[in-house]
């Protein structure tokens, strides 16, 4: 006999020892890694919500913007925007806390698995709003700044708005992209668990 059946037959020996589980104690399981993960969503939404606020607030950053607003007209519109988007994350927020909840208070496999494509779809809803919130209120500003007289009294002679234009956008890309790749990081990794523990669902059969 050789040595791969050998490795074969010593294999299904220390198989044979290993416990086998339940359905229950497999739902059990997933259901405990999913609330987990879940939480751990809540956490770094909140953290990301209330440590650039507080970055702002100490540094005086905040201040310091709005008053460059003022210049460009802008300082209504932005007071808008901060205020609804504030609003919008907050709901998010509440959003991950009442799945997290939802989760850790329910251990019917069949509910789980609606939190899970829940929770997935809220989060890939978030990262999204962020991302084009983003990109739209910098296109205002960046609109609105080159079209003020002060700013284009500041430019050299002779200054393309084409290439001034041209590389704003190429920054404001290469920004968003790398934001979409920290929420893919950060996000991403949590999403893709839950996918995996919907799967060990489904082909546990407790669908």
């Amino acid at each position: 006999m050789d040595q791969l059946e050998l490795l074969k037959k010593d294999w299904k020996k220390q198989e044979s020892k290993l416990p086998k589980l339940s359905k229950e104690e497999i739902a059990q399981l997933i259901h405990k890694k999913s609330s987990s993960i879940v939480k751990w969503i809540f956490i770094i939404s909140v953290l990301e919500f209330v440590v650039p606020y507080f970055i702002l607030l100490f540094t005086g950053y905040d201040n310091l913007s709005m008053k460059n607003y003022e210049k460009i007209g802008l300082s209504d519109f932005m007071t808008v925007f901060y205020a609804v988007t504030t609003i919008i994350i907050l709901y998010f927020i509440y959003r991950f806390y009442k799945n997290y909840k939802s989760i850790s208070a329910n251990s019917n496999s069949k509910v789980l698995m609606q939190n899970i494509i829940k929770t997935r779809r809220t989060v890939r809803h978030y990262i999204w709003f962020n991302l084009i919130a983003l990109f739209v209120v910098s296109l205002v500003v960046i609109y609105k700044m080159f079209h003020t007289q002060s700013f284009i009294d500041s430019l050299p002679e002779n200054t393309s708005m084409v290439l001034i234009w041209a590389v704003s956008i190429f920054v404001l890309l290469f920004i968003m992209l790398l934001l979409w790749l920290f929420y893919k990081l950060i996000y991403g990794v949590l999403l893709n668990k839950l996918r995996n523990n919907y799967k060990e669902l489904v082909h546990n059969g407790m669908n």
